[in-house]
């Protein structure tokens, strides 16, 4: 079995011979922003050959560039950050120094400069013009998203995690691991500093970070250069480093349980009472706490600086159950450690070379904390990780830079018992909503045992060279990625007991009448105990680039990328091959010459290279050995791995239950957009975009053996003769989902309001909700699949609003509208165990009735879970005014939730005749949360 050892050791010698590579590489994710723009003489002539310079705080020395033959200049490679300055002085002409230019990651700041002839009385004079530029307008890319300053999230009422920002974006769905323009959720990538940092198996952020220690927040919702290879959102973050100047930045937040509404609804309890018995125990509290650090500085004035941050959240939530007609608030506490460190090394004006470490721990006790659930069959998760991440920079002449980006992330995750007892024996009473005792049934829907461990591994290598020639910037090269990981899973006693009205044990008679089934399980050796297994895959990305500034008014973006992959599952195992080709073409056109009004036109193609979660679908799952207890011998049979045919026997999982298809057309988008963006004001924009995407062969187990009647709930035959279910692992054409909506959207600054807001209609449908769900599962039932996607939200209405007084008091709000998503009526069938969809998704029997055909159609309607409206607000002042400190004291108060709308956001969608509980209240909102944040920062 291939050990983490050899997984390491297989990684190394990639990045070995990736070293080796002697071509030129596009690095994952910018690092910075850009300032271009022309030089003008007073008739509106271009100049050539003008020396321009280019400073600013987060800039450690200023840089120096000169114009073409256009007129035009570019400034590649400026930290993301404010207060730029602009200077050209040209013998002749008035000196100018432009001021207050801002710079945002990923994006293009447009500034001309116009030239005045030099008089006599002006012939000592330094001009100093202060421009507004408008860094939203951006000319030259067709990227749709938003760019968030570190003052604008800090401003937004919000908690502060950092996966947390996209949501603010038109275009992406709620939550910390959103989809995006109808896609899954598990296709987002989170970079940091440029390197990609996801998990390698379910597309989350491998490891969280200091809130405060980014710069910027970079979130691209599509029309993607070929740079980028993504079929999700993309946020990319870059942090803070250190200057010449100390800097420092402590915060305190408090929310303790008295500033917490509580729960006003019923107890989260067993299905059986229909959420109609209200909790008469104390209401559950809520509180959380949370010290922060960062400060930064130089080592070596104007060549080494650093930057270091700390934090430590302490959170207690507790959930009101009812169980057995008892009432509880079970509380669930999480500790959450991060600590980061950055080192920028400067040695010349050619050169720059940064190094991060980042470490997180993660810990959740009472991790179920459910009403279907016991104390003792609680569970825990121990999660946590490093990422490292370099990053060096050589400007080979003012037209050729080199970037070198790589770097590794590691992320564990345990989850298992909460008393660490890896002996105790599970039972769930099927009389009693299935009430779990002595250890957790399961961890989750797709994890069969109730303890796993998994080690994840990245290692990434990303160099990129940028070279210009005349009116093209180009960017060509590679990119290199080796994604690994272990995964154990078992079950506490490796025995599982499904009881009825009582606990069963099957070596006491008295005990005999509870007795109903016994799942035992084996590793893939067919032994009793965990089943470890592991998964690599091995990634490498080509393109081309070329940004065509065509003259002052268009500006062309053509690219071509190519992708494969190999992916392998446990031993080094070959799976298969991934190929696909991105092609991408776009074209921003300024329709008034102002760089005011922008018409931006794109299309382009990703391709999914796979994960280690695909290549672990690839391996033996544990066996699953149900027995069902002989009520005439009071024994259950001696059912094993090996005795498939035994009467009372069933057996799931091993080697034999799913293998992957011989080719693969890996999953794709195809993205078509179009928009309009204009400049309202000085530093504000409206735009509407129009975006078509479509998701193509995506990844699905197809059943291949059994052999069902027409209608579609009834297994005839088996094409082996044996009584088992195998799947197929493949990506057919009728795998897909497709999107079409349009954003409508403003940010900026108007005066004193600071605006991110937008309006969005969407349709999203298609025929796989997820990896895996269940499509192809029955083929007679593959057209019930076919509708509206779970995550459709056909209106959105979201903003973050904010205000700054002039007296040191500023106001946030932030709003957001939703629409239900669709639910999908289904019901359980016993034999063969599946669910059933009696519908198409988004559609249902909207009452049991008792009519004899379940599928009427007179009798079914549209179903959606409720609209949602949630308001959170802020508010903060510098306390340090009154005493005229020179540094920043601010007292901020956010409270989340600020109308307490406790009402359901889902239900529950499964019927069954007699059931009480077909579209009653699944989940609500959380109520009210306040918090007080205290930060003193220079």
């Amino acid at each position: 079995m291939t050990t983490s050892l050899l997984l390491r050791g297989r990684a190394l010698l990639l990045v070995l011979l990736a070293l080796a590579v002697p071509m030129s590489a596009l690095a994952a994710g910018e690092n910075y922003g850009r300032v271009s723009g022309y030089v003008y003489d007073p008739t509106g002539t271009p100049l050539a050959e003008v020396p321009l310079t280019i400073s600013g705080p987060a800039l450690q020395q200023p840089i120096s560039r000169t114009s073409g033959e256009d007129g035009r200049f570019e400034f590649g490679q400026v930290p993301p950050g404010e207060g730029y300055v602009l200077e050209v002085a040209v013998e002749g002409f008035t000196p100018i120094k432009k001021t207050g230019i801002i710079v945002r990651l990923g994006q293009n700041t447009p500034v001309d400069v116009k030239l005045e002839v030099l008089t006599e009385t002006q012939a000592v004079a330094t001009y100093e013009i202060v421009e507004k530029v408008n860094p939203i307008i951006n000319p030259d890319s067709a990227q749709t998203g938003a760019v968030l300053t570190a003052e604008k999230v800090a401003s937004t009422p919000i908690f502060n995690q950092v996966q947390a920002i996209p949501q603010l974006v038109a275009g992406v769905g709620p939550g910390n691991a959103p989809s995006s323009r109808g896609g899954l959720s598990r296709w987002g990538k989170f970079y940091v500093d440029g390197m990609d940092t996801t998990d390698v198996s379910d597309g989350s952020i491998t490891a969280t970070m200091n809130y405060y220690a980014v710069e910027n927040f970079e979130v691209i919702t599509g029309g993607l250069d070929a740079q980028y290879n993504s079929l999700g959102m993309i946020e990319n973050v870059v942090t803070k480093s250190g200057s010449n100047e100390f800097t420092y930045d402590v915060s305190l937040i408090l929310s303790p349980s008295w500033g917490n509404a509580k729960a006003q609804y019923a107890s989260n309890q067993g299905t059986g009472t229909g959420n109609y018995v209200q909790n008469t125990a104390k209401q559950a509290e809520t509180s959380f706490y949370a010290p922060l650090v960062a400060f930064g500085g130089p080592i070596v004035k104007d060549r080494l600086w650093f930057y270091a941050s700390g934090q430590w959240n302490l959170s207690h939530k507790e959930t009101p159950l009812t169980i057995n007609g008892a009432q509880e608030n079970r509380p669930k506490d999480t500790q959450t450690k991060l600590a980061r460190l950055k080192l920028t090394w400067q040695p010349t004006s050619k050169d720059r070379v940064s190094f991060a470490v980042n470490v997180d721990n993660n810990t959740i006790t009472n991790n179920i904390s459910n009403a279907d659930t016991a104390l003792d069959a609680e569970s825990r998760i121990n999660r946590g990780g490093y990422f490292l991440i370099g990053n060096y920079d050589h400007n080979f002449t003012d037209n050729v830079l080199f970037q070198l980006q790589t770097g590794a992330t590691y992320k564990n995750v345990y989850l298992g018992p909460q008393n660490d007892n890896m002996d105790a024996i599970s039972h769930a009473d099927s009389e009693n909503d299935y009430f779990t005792t002595g250890s957790s049934g399961s961890l989750s829907s797709s994890v069969p045992g109730n303890y796993s461990t998994e080690d994840k591994w990245r290692f990434q290598f990303d160099p990129t060279l940028l070279f210009k020639a005349g009116a093209h910037q180009m960017k060509a090269g590679v990119q290199l990625g080796y994604l690994s990981g272990t995964q154990e899973v078992g079950t506490t006693g490796n025995v599982r007991y499904t009881d009825v009205g009582g606990i069963c044990n099957p070596d006491d008679p008295s005990t005999f009448a509870y007795c109903n089934t016994r799942t035992l399980f084996f590793n893939q050796d067919k032994v009793l105990g965990a089943n470890t297994t592991s998964a690599s895959v091995a990634q490498l990305g080509a393109f081309f680039q070329d940004r065509w500034t065509v003259n002052r008014q268009l500006t062309v973006m053509a690219g071509l990328r190519a992708d494969v992959a190999r992916l392998y599952a446990d031993d080094s195992t070959f799976i298969t091959n991934l190929v696909g080709i991105g092609p991408r073409l776009s074209a921003t056109y300024d329709i008034t010459g102002d760089r005011k009004t922008l018409l931006k036109a794109h299309y382009g193609r990703s391709n999914e290279m796979g994960d280690v979660y695909i290549s672990q679908h690839a391996n033996p799952a544990i066996y699953q050995v149900t027995s069902t207890f002989d009520k005439a011998a009071n024994i259950f049979p001696d059912c094993t791995p090996d005795t498939t045919t035994l009467k009372g026997c069933r057996i799931s999982g091993g080697a034999s239950g799913r293998y992957f298809d011989k080719t693969h057309t890996p999953p794709s988008v195809d993205e078509i957009s179009l928009g309009l963006h204009r400049e309202v004001a000085e530093g504000a924009v409206i735009g509407a975009d129009l975006t078509y995407r479509r998701y193509n062969n995506l990844w699905i187990d197809e059943e291949v053996n059994q052999i069902w009647d027409p209608t579609g709930t009834r297994i005839v035959g088996y094409v082996d003769g044996q009584n088992h279910s195998v799947f197929k692992i493949t990506n057919p054409d009728d795998a897909w989902r497709d999107y079409k909506g349009i954003d409508l959207w403003t940010q900026g600054k108007l005066g004193r309001w600071d605006l991110l807001a937008s309006y969005t209609l969407a349709f999203s449908n298609g025929t796989v909700g997820s990896y895996f769900d269940g499509y192809g599962s029955n083929p007679r039932m593959k057209y019930l699949f076919e509708g509206p996607t779970p995550d459709d939200i056909r209106h959105t209405i979201k903003g973050s609003v904010g205000y700054a007084t002039t007296f040191g008091l500023d106001f946030g709000i932030r709003f957001r509208y939703l629409t239900g998503t669709p639910l999908w009526m289904n019901q359980n069938q016993s034999n063969p165990s599946t669910v059933i969809y009696r519908s198409p998704r988004g559609t249902g029997y909207a009452f049991d009735g008792g009519s004899p055909n379940f599928n009427d159609p007179s009798t079914i309607s549209e179903l959606r879970n409720p609209d949602q409206f949630i308001i959170d607000a802020q508010a903060r002042y510098d306390v340090g005014r009154l005493f005229q400190m020179k540094n920043k004291l601010e007292l901020t108060m956010m409270v989340v939730n600020a109308l307490n709308n406790t009402d359901a956001n889902t239900l529950y969608d499964r019927w069954s005749p007699g059931s009480t509980t077909y579209g009653m209240a699944r989940y609500r909102t959380s109520p009210l949360q306040a918090e007080l944040l205290l930060r003193f920062r220079n």
